[in-house]
């Protein structure tokens, strides 16, 4: 089967969150990496074949990370801190509920093609985690099922939505957005057609579910 590439494209709303690593040669091992880690494993990925893909020496590897869990770490850390910082620009905007939801959505759905390789490597670390890793893939859940909490308990002062407990409904929104995610990694027409139609359908979906009854409950009053 010929291998579907996810296109790549700039992320029109965060253009500034590019991934800013300290040099081009860094840039390159950590690609390499990225690469590596999500088609074979974290386990399965030695310090030579990142050289060899990389093209560049061991010796060149070893001069900026002391082993492969540093490398990983790295590539943890700054995936992490881009969505971080993503989240802060989306909480300076005051913008409402639903376009809160479709930004999140539509921003997630950047970050998977603008590195498709990062993407399955964060999904292989969120269910067969390295230690190394674990933790940090952790909080970084934590942190995006906390702000959309956040923003569902202002949904629900404002009478905007139905009653439910917002951090559970964070997760499952979270839930549902994985696996639509992990299906359009893959490398056929229906990945394809997910990435595209992907965001819009999602985020109709989960505003009507929060939404569900408020216009009965509102001509009711």
């Amino acid at each position: 089967m010929q291998e579907r590439t996810v296109e790549q494209k700039p992320n029109a709303r965060y253009t500034f969150l590019a991934m800013t690593r300290h040099g081009q040669l860094e840039d390159r091992i950590t690609k390499a990496a990225e690469k590596l880690f999500a088609q074979e494993g974290f386990a399965a990925t030695g310090m030579r074949a990142i050289a060899r893909v990389a093209r560049v020496s061991i010796g060149a590897i070893y001069h900026h990370f002391k082993n492969k869990e540093e490398i990983l770490e790295s590539i943890v850390r700054e995936e992490i801190r881009r969505r971080q910082r993503a989240l802060d620009v989306l909480r300076a905007q005051g913008l409402s509920l639903q376009k809160q939801i479709q930004e999140i959505i539509a921003l997630h759905f950047d970050l998977l093609c603008e590195n498709s390789d990062v993407a399955r490597l964060f999904f292989r670390e969120r269910f067969d985690p390295s230690p190394v890793s674990k933790r940090r893939v952790q909080d970084l859940y934590s942190d995006v099922a906390e702000y959309i909490a956040g923003i569902i308990r202002e949904g629900l002062a404002k009478g905007e939505i139905r009653s439910c407990q917002p951090l559970l409904t964070a997760y499952t929104i979270l839930g549902m957005v994985e696996a639509v995610s992990l299906r359009a990694l893959g490398e056929d027409e229906t990945a394809g057609l997910f990435m595209k139609e992907g965001p819009e359908e999602l985020a109709r979906s989960i505003w009507l579910w929060l939404h569900l009854g408020q216009e009965e409950r509102k001509a009711d009053a």
